[in-house]
């Protein structure tokens, strides 16, 4: 497990720097991209009983909860929510449907 806390550890840091960077040089999409990064990486640590070193300060500076064990993120509740859509049947409101039926008079 010290491996393992190491190599997340590790990339915690690295991941923190590169954040700090791009939100120093205006890149909003690498800002975007590093916080995916540490969200993912913060939520991997808590799965497995690793401390944050940190994470939790860069999720928190933009909004962010810091990932705990059984907590899911946004991106999971989104999915599962598409999941759900996606398996109700056709006549079920909200269903999104399409037919190949050509429109009268096109």
């Amino acid at each position: 497990m010290t491996q393992f806390r190491n190599e997340i550890s590790s990339r915690i840091a690295d991941a923190r720097r590169s954040l700090e960077r791009a939100r120093e040089d205006g890149d909003d999409y690498l800002v975007d991209v590093r916080l995916g990064e540490l969200e993912g990486l913060a939520r991997l640590a808590a799965e497995h009983g690793v401390p944050l070193d940190g994470a939790e300060e860069s999720l928190a500076g933009y909004g962010l909860p810091s990932p705990a064990l059984g907590v899911r993120l946004a991106v999971d509740v989104q999915e599962s929510r598409i999941r759900e859509r996606d398996a109700r049947p056709a006549d079920t409101p909200d269903h999104h449907t399409t037919t190949d039926t050509p429109t009268p008079g096109h």
